[in-house]
């Protein structure tokens, strides 16, 4: 019995990103409560309802048949379907490339010979990483996601990715960025073994299985578990402290301007880095200098709704970099949709991240509008008379990345604090983030609440 002379709580979920949702939802049969900081669930899952479209402002590929996704997906109805535009577009300057391997793009743009000279050796370089990462990345059978992750993490590890490439010319080097601050951080502070495994990504398309959009927005995967979950969600409601107690621990979190506290057998802690690290502190002090060396980066989002009545340049592609610009992404989230007779309107997304993010987040939306538009206009022209609508979001702790000697803080596993019930999830057990290892880990951490 807890203090008060109720019964304690099985579990308490701490975040409801798509980690926490997954360990709440394997842990539904339990007594549980799940504890949200924010006013929304779905963390970097972001998307809102625009008309016959939907505007995605986060995460926006999903994983193929048999994962973790899919499963959830597949219980609640919800329908991905494969993306069939490219994905390894490229716009320098005035030129576009968004057909043909990646392999040709030093001779295919409007670069000198010393800038075309630089980026097929950059090229070259990555080439032969890649064969290595590749082999190093290769699933093991029974192999769970933190050892996979630190096997990864130790993979070109003590030098960055910058001093992976090597000095470039000022227009090659901005592709580099490009790619890096899709991963939310700069050149020379993602590793060189992170900034290739981004590249085996990019560049294997298709095979990478992280090519699927969620008909409706990825938005619906969160609220879908969410309304299953019912009043075991608490929105609003920012976690402070974590204490050990006789039966468990007890769980401090302020809602509505009121301090309120739950106690459980168990907790599962599955919010970004920064916060995890603030809540072990007093239960858990290793883990939480670990979870201090995790490097973060922001990154702002623009989603675009337009209303265009005729075929556009850009139906063919799904993402491109767009270096040297105020946004380092481009997306047409629409392009899904594009397989039969063309729908009228459109839905895209440009995105930065890294630094550039980093001085975009105080700024207000119309700020953002007046940075974004202009260079989105620019890459297409024809969007000058077309755009409806936008919205704007920022996640000032974005994705985590693999930092040079990350692999000396990956966090453990295995359960923390005094009862061993403390749980971490999150995809920083990953060497790089994404929605299924996200749902991985969270499904790991329940799995051990149910052992115990």
């Amino acid at each position: 019995m807890t203090s008060n002379g109720e019964d304690p709580l099985d579990g308490i979920v701490i975040g409801a990103g798509i980690s926490g949702l997954t360990a709440a939802w394997r842990l539904r049969h339990r007594r549980i409560a799940v504890i949200e900081a924010t006013d929304r669930v779905g963390g970097r899952l972001a998307s809102h309802p625009s008309g016959e479209y939907w505007l995605n402002l986060g995460a926006h590929l999903f994983p193929p048949p048999g994962s973790v996704i899919d499963g959830l997906l597949n219980e609640f109805g919800l329908r991905a379907v494969p993306v069939r535009g490219t994905t390894t577009g490229l716009a320098v300057g005035d030129r576009k490339l968004t057909s043909g391997s990646p392999t040709w793009y030093p001779l295919r743009l409007d670069l000198d010979l010393r800038e075309r000279a630089a980026f097929s050796k950059a090229g070259l370089k990555l080439r032969q990483g890649l064969v290595r990462y590749t082999r190093i990345a290769a699933q093991r059978e029974g192999e769970s996601l933190a050892e996979a992750a630190d096997r990864l993490l130790r993979f070109m590890s003590t030098q960055s990715f910058a001093e992976f490439l090597g000095p470039l010319p000022e227009r090659v080097a901005a592709i580099f960025k490009a790619a890096a601050n899709r991963a939310t951080a700069e050149p020379d502070e993602l590793s060189a073994g992170a900034g290739i495994g981004l590249f085996a990504l990019v560049w294997r398309g298709r095979s990478s299985g992280l090519t699927r959009n969620l008909i409706g927005g990825s938005a619906l995967l969160p609220e879908a578990i969410a309304g299953e979950l019912g009043d075991r969600m608490r929105l609003s409601a920012t976690a402070t402290t974590i204490s050990n107690s006789d039966v468990g621990c007890t769980v401090c979190y302020q809602q509505c301007g009121e301090a309120r506290t739950l106690d459980a057998r168990h907790v599962v802690i599955a919010v970004p880095p920064p916060d995890a690290a603030r809540l072990v502190r007093d239960v858990a002090p290793p883990a939480a200098e670990r979870l201090d060396g995790i490097r973060c980066g922001p990154f702002v989002s623009m989603a675009v709704r337009t209303s265009e009545t005729r075929p556009m340049p850009w139906d063919g592609t799904y993402a491109m970099a767009t270096p040297g610009r105020a946004f380092s992404m481009f997306f047409n989230h629409a392009q899904v949709l594009r397989s039969g007779p063309r729908k009228a309107g459109g839905s895209l997304m440009v995105y930065a991240g890294g630094h550039d993010a980093g001085e975009l987040l105080r700024a207000s939306d119309d700020d953002v509008r007046a940075r974004f538009t202009p260079d989105l206009e620019s890459l297409y022209p024809e969007l000058r008379s077309i755009i409806v609508e936008t919205k704007v979001a920022r996640f000032p702790v974005g994705n985590t990345f693999g930092s040079v000697g990350r692999q000396a803080v990956q966090p453990l596993a295995e359960p923390l604090g005094q009862h061993r019930n403390i749980h971490l999830a999150g995809d920083y057990f990953a060497e790089l983030g994404s929605m299924e290892k996200a749902a991985r880990s969270g499904l790991e951490a329940a799995k051990r609440v149910e052992a115990r």
